[in-house]
């Protein structure tokens, strides 16, 4: 119902430092259009991009697309659902905003406001992408707000216990195991060898709620937790 997952959006005053080092972590640099007024820039890999803004209203947001924002805006309302605000109308870009139990911002745009890179690589330095893990202090809670909005959501017990929600990058886990949303990144090898030691800004201590799990965990994106599963 909300469309499809188009990026993470970050809000930070300068957005080349992070712009430069996402690429050097092996994220792509997609081309960008002039829909907002302020500096944008967006990388990717494979199921994910993010999306650098130098102003926004939340410093962080999931962002969908799809058209017929206006009609989206009409089914939402008549299933009691609760909309943040809307920039609707046929001379604007239209735009709605929505939270999930969690707290989090979700944003639905009428159009791309990038276009993909040619080649998306499969994975970057952190590994390959997993998921946006949103926390949720009700897991009952959170399913019924994503099955309500047409999505299946699948029972998950790695890295913790929680939900996939179908057909978006997005997961649910408990407020108790970690209390932000955190980017989920696997791969195999040495956690004392991993490239986000060195573009970390403050390691985490391990966390308990992943019962010895392999693992490497930081802010490291713009102060949004990174977390690195290492595959046995």
């Amino acid at each position: 119902m909300l469309g499809r997952f188009l990026e993470v959006a970050l809000v930070t005053g300068d957005t080349g430092p992070a712009w430069q080092q996402l690429q050097e972590l092996g994220f792509e640099p997609a081309s960008t259009g002039d829909i907002w007024p302020h500096a944008y820039g967006v990388v990717a890999c494979e199921g994910l991009a993010i999306g650098l803004h130098a102003k926004g209203d939340e410093p962080f947001s999931v962002v969908f697309v799809r058209p017929e924002v206006a009609a989206l805006h009409r089914g939402l309302t008549a299933r009691g659902m609760e909309i943040e605000q809307a920039r609707l109308g046929s001379d604007v870009f239209n735009e709605l905003w929505l939270r999930e139990p969690g707290g989090v911002a979700l944003r639905v745009l009428e159009a791309r406001t990038f276009s993909p890179p040619a080649q998306v690589p499969p994975s970057t330095a952190l590994g390959r992408f997993d998921s946006l893990s949103l926390p949720c202090r009700q897991l009952d809670v959170a399913r019924d707000f994503w099955e309500s909005l047409g999505h299946e959501c699948k029972a998950v017990e790695t890295p913790w216990e929680g939900l996939a929600i179908a057909g978006t990058p997005l997961s649910c886990h408990p407020h108790g195991a970690f209390p932000k949303p955190v980017l989920i990144f696997r791969q195999e090898g040495n956690p004392q060898d991993h490239a986000i030691k060195g573009a970390a800004s403050g390691l985490h201590a391990p966390l308990p709620s992943l019962r010895g799990q392999q693992h490497v965990i930081s802010r490291s994106i713009e102060g949004l937790a990174v977390l690195v599963m290492f595959d046995r």
